[in-house]
């Protein structure tokens, strides 16, 4: 039986759940026994609104010996803070049941885990019996949001403990990730469609624009998350996604998307910007186009996510893959 190699890169956002950021929106708890005898693992992680983690950990590795136990802290950015929101509100993770059973039979690897999300509606509870996500390596046994977030939680405890990623034998969640098949859409491009236009936006959809233009354009548009300043509209159809100031209802943010890992349920948008990049285009290609970016934000050396940021407009890539295009408020 393989052991585990807990690692994982910083992660998530507040674009979910709870207002009070005294109280965790995600709260996870770990227990891993083998495979050695006498050799565990306990970890327990809050994730808060604010991107504030707390994690710690308790491990031993030889029977009779005590256990070293170790706390740490750490900040999740903005960029991984809204990839996690986006994963515990998908509909996958939503839809788990209270108790998820065992897909396995161990013999001397357990894995016991628990989740917690608190949402503003309700608090959803998860117990995952002798978890194993290696089964999915080899096909889909657990659904794919659950290995995505629980990927996301291990990069996100490597990043407090200060641990390096795993190499590429270990790294069981690379391996997983690049079998998940892309999602091919039906984009069929009309010549006169407008252009995405860095630092304005997308034909009616501009920032600024008042609401009942953007609904004059797309249609109403599914209700999202709301905050304090602006509220969410998404376009599902269109693989668009609107912010709009709760004040004026004008356009603050709009993002464009490609099968973003925890934005699934959105469909493909089919168009391109202004300089030519569309969703085959890789990173090179995109700076090659918009010059030197502001800012390069990415899980690390070799991780699996990139934001590239220039005056107007960013570009969100996966695994080498274009998933997002924003136009971000000011």
């Amino acid at each position: 039986m393989r052991p585990i190699h807990l690692a994982a890169t910083l992660l998530v956002p507040l674009v979910l759940i709870a207002q009070d950021v005294k109280h965790p929106l995600l709260s996870s708890h770990d227990r891993i026994d083998g495979p050695l005898g006498g050799e565990y693992t306990v970890e327990d992680m809050q994730v808060f609104a604010d991107g504030k983690v707390v994690y710690v950990e308790e491990r031993t590795k030889t029977l009779g010996v005590k256990a070293e136990r170790s706390t740490f802290e750490a900040t999740i950015n903005s960029d991984e803070m809204q990839h996690l929101a986006r994963l515990l509100d998908s509909a996958e993770i939503r839809s788990l049941p209270k108790k998820v059973a065992s897909k396995t039979r161990p013999i001397d690897f357990f894995w016991q885990k628990s989740l917690q999300i608190n949402r503003s509606d309700k608090t959803q509870e998860i117990q995952i019996e002798n978890f194993y996500p290696f089964l999915n390596e080899h096909h889909p046994v657990y659904p794919t949001a659950l290995i995505e977030l629980e990927c996301s939680l291990q990069d996100i405890k490597s990043e407090a403990a200060k641990r390096p990623r795993p190499n590429a034998e270990e790294d069981w969640c690379g391996a997983i990730r690049a079998k998940v098949a892309p999602v091919k859409a039906e984009c069929h491009e009309d010549a006169a469609q407008p252009k995405i236009v860095a630092g304005e936006g997308w034909g009616q959809v501009r920032l600024g624009a008042p609401l009942k233009a953007v609904v004059g354009f797309l249609g109403d548009g599914q209700a999202g998350h709301g905050y304090s300043d602006t509220y969410f509209k998404d376009y599902v159809a269109k693989g668009v996604q609107v912010s709009f100031e709760n004040a004026s209802n004008s356009v603050h943010a709009i993002f464009f998307y490609n099968r973003q890992q925890g934005s699934e349920e959105l469909g493909v948008f089919c168009g391109q910007t202004d300089k030519g990049i569309n969703w085959q285009s890789s990173a090179e290609e995109v700076k090659k186009a918009y010059g030197q970016p502001t800012a390069d934000y990415s899980s690390g050396p070799g991780g699996a996510w990139e934001r590239l940021v220039f005056a107007g407009i960013d570009f969100r890539f996966e695994n080498g893959k274009l998933v997002r295009i924003g136009i971000p408020g000011n």
